[in-house]
């Protein structure tokens, strides 16, 4: 579909009425192949980048030297067509009766960070981690400009394709498994639980609940800035007052309201759990960088109370008994 019909067009804009049109009627092949039109970039390679920014880290020690899978080229596509690079981590002693987690990255691509993380799931928390990439699979090593056919719609779709892997093929249990992103993955996380019908009927089969870290939220109503909340299943934010990449004083309130729960510190910039030497080696508390963004050269704090008390909240999350998002 090279030109998506209004009414498509409208199924992705609910709040901004565009046109005046109505939505499209939930679960039909309209509404499927606009997204896949608009926001399925083709997987253009097969293999991770060693270095995958320049003069940056090396992926090497951020998986095998840490004991975590290579990038493989194992999840298929929302389209089906190709194949999306992912690190595929069942625990140790056994994927069955475990939580699982699917980790989407911010918009600097992969970074130790997310292997920090994956690690401390698999550890602490005992649970099967998927390191699931977007963008090097499409020939991208970043996504800076941020609002374009690699943003929230298409994230939203890749998590989707990444559940449906892990459910059909995996077999894990879909009550206890969670997406879990930073940055642009937590603006992943808010636009694949907003209640949506497309969304809806994809993702409810797929996933517990998200956690989103200091995500995007911007949101216009147009497809690449797109609505996000209210939501389908339990989404825990947290948020930085110090944050000035994605600050929340451009984003409605009611984004953070609508969520399970919201933790805001206001004494924190954007990515207080940086692994800034990374994920084979502890972070330096207190230490402050510049993200290597081209537009937005932010300041990223390493904190460790801050890691340290997000974690004990998502810790808190992952184990309580299932609630719907009211609850």
């Amino acid at each position: 579909m090279n030109n998506p019909s209004n009414q498509a067009l409208c199924f992705l804009a609910l709040s901004a009425l565009i046109g005046g049109c109505t939505a499209t009627p939930e679960g039909t092949e309209e509404a499927r192949a606009f997204y896949i039109a608009r926001f399925q970039p083709p997987i253009l390679v097969d293999a991770a980048p060693a270095r995958p920014l320049k003069g940056s880290f090396s992926l090497a020690n951020n998986t095998r030297r840490v004991g975590l899978a290579d990038m493989q080229p194992i999840v298929p596509a929302f389209d089906g067509r190709g194949r999306l690079l992912a690190s595929w981590n069942p625990h140790p002693r056994g994927a069955a009766g475990r939580p699982t987690f699917v980790i989407v990255h911010g918009g600097h691509g992969l970074v130790p960070t997310n292997f920090a993380t994956a690690l401390w799931l698999r550890d602490t928390l005992g649970g099967n981690t998927l390191i699931l990439d977007s963008y090097w699979s499409r020939g991208r090593k970043e996504n800076w400009r941020t609002y374009n056919e690699f943003g929230a719609n298409m994230r939203a779709l890749d998590a989707i394709a990444a559940g449906q892997w892990l459910r059909d093929v995996q077999r894990t249990d879909p009550d206890r498994t969670f997406l879990f992103g930073d940055s642009q993955g937590g603006w992943t996380v808010l636009r694949t639980f907003t209640d949506e019908p497309f969304l809806r009927m994809q993702v409810t089969s797929l996933y517990r609940g998200g956690i989103a870290l200091y995500p995007n939220c911007q949101t216009n109503g147009t497809p690449e800035q797109p609505r996000l909340g209210p939501y389908t299943r339990p989404v825990v934010i947290f948020t930085g007052g110090l944050d000035d990449a994605t600050p929340i004083s451009q984003c409605a309130t009611s984004i953070f309201r609508q969520a399970s729960a919201w933790t805001h510190y206001p004494d924190q910039t954007h990515g207080w759990d940086t692994a800034n030497r990374g994920a084979h080696t502890p972070a330096v508390d207190g230490e402050c960088n510049r993200a290597m963004n081209i537009y937005n050269r932010f300041p990223i704090c390493r904190s460790d109370r801050t890691t340290a008390d997000m974690r004990a909240r998502i810790a808190a999350f992952i184990n309580a008994p299932s609630a719907s998002p009211a609850d």
